[in-house]
């Protein structure tokens, strides 16, 4: 039996932190809110941080979620990078991607890292990622949906991607957070924004060539993809009747999608069920969103219909063969 891999699992390093936080969407208020809304998100958010660089605390919730590994990721949300002068990221980047690895000998049975990459200066990115699979032992990296205006297929990222693909490094794809002041209020670059941020950079990746240049990419999505898996028919129909939207694609929109990997956190059984009609339970992996997503992302499978074989794979199969790449 494959163990139980949870591939969204945040890690915080306080002293990154430290610089990022005056730019992070994770402080910003939402217009109005009241005194008492204000002082629970702090009180909320100093839980958050602190479960995010505990490693202890998150051993102990792995066991009572029954997770038996988790690929750590740099919370992008708090240490996005993309403000800062392309020296000034990278050496944020290095020193987090540092920490993860520090992190990952903790306790190396049980966790796999992944490390971040100044993505404005794709040319460091590049030669930071070959770094923290190299010279650190991680897996691969995390990137935000954008680079800072940049769409994910922008030509100029171009080595990123290439370096990517030829060091065989998972790339996952987690926003930072949509600014938009559309999604200001009520959270809503959480519970929309996000969503819409990885329908686009899903976009970007087939309208732009990235995934027919770099086929043997290891990407996965946050959130299930967005919205990107679930509203594909005008993508489809766009591309049988508008040639200007297919110039770079040289296969139907659903072929990319099932080039993609997707976690599980949606937090609707259905939902999940819609996804792997989509893409193949193959294509998905276990995802909690730790410490701020689902505690019980195992039971949460427990909740659809989907197959006992379907559930092997999502928990701990489909991870084995992603994470292990031949060398």
């Amino acid at each position: 039996m494959d163990k139980i891999v949870d591939i969204h699992a945040h890690v915080l390093v306080p002293e990154v932190y430290a610089e990022t936080a005056p730019h992070s969407i994770f402080n910003r208020m939402p217009p109005g809110a009241s005194s008492e809304v204000r002082e629970a998100m702090v009180t909320r958010g100093k839980k958050v941080l602190s479960a995010m660089s505990d490693y202890s605390e998150r051993l102990a919730a792995m066991d009572k979620m029954g997770v038996d590994m988790q690929v750590l990721s740099p919370s992008l949300v708090h240490q996005n990078t993309d403000f800062a002068d392309p020296e000034a990221a990278l050496a944020l980047c290095r020193a987090t991607n540092d920490a993860v690895a520090a992190g990952v000998q903790t306790a190396p049975d049980r966790f796999l890292g992944l490390g971040m990459v100044p993505l404005h200066a794709p040319e460091l990115a590049a030669e930071e990622l070959v770094r923290c699979t190299n010279e650190l032992g991680l897996t691969g990296v995390t990137i935000s949906s954008r680079a800072r205006e940049r769409e994910l297929g922008d030509a100029a990222l171009r080595p990123f991607w290439s370096a990517a693909e030829a060091n065989k490094a998972l790339v996952y794809i987690h926003p930072a957070g949509n600014h938009d002041a559309r999604f200001a209020r009520y959270m809503m670059w959480n519970s929309l924004g996000q969503c819409m941020e990885e329908t686009f950079a899903i976009a970007s990746l087939f309208y732009e060539g990235i995934l027919d240049t770099f086929p043997d990419l290891r990407i996965c999505v946050s959130h299930g993809g967005g919205y990107m898996p679930f509203n594909t028919g005008r993508v489809d129909r766009n591309y049988i009747e508008k040639p200007a939207t297919r110039v770079n694609m040289s296969k139907p929109p659903a072929d990319y999608l099932r080039m993609l990997y997707y976690d599980t956190c949606l937090y609707d059984p259905t939902t999940l069920e819609r996804l792997v009609d989509k893409v193949g339970a193959d294509r998905i992996l276990l995802g909690s969103d730790y410490p701020v997503g689902d505690p019980d992302p195992v039971g949460f499978l427990d909740q659809t219909k989907l197959s006992p074989a379907d559930r092997q794979a999502i928990l701990g199969g489909n991870a084995a063969r992603l994470l292990s790449p031949p060398r």
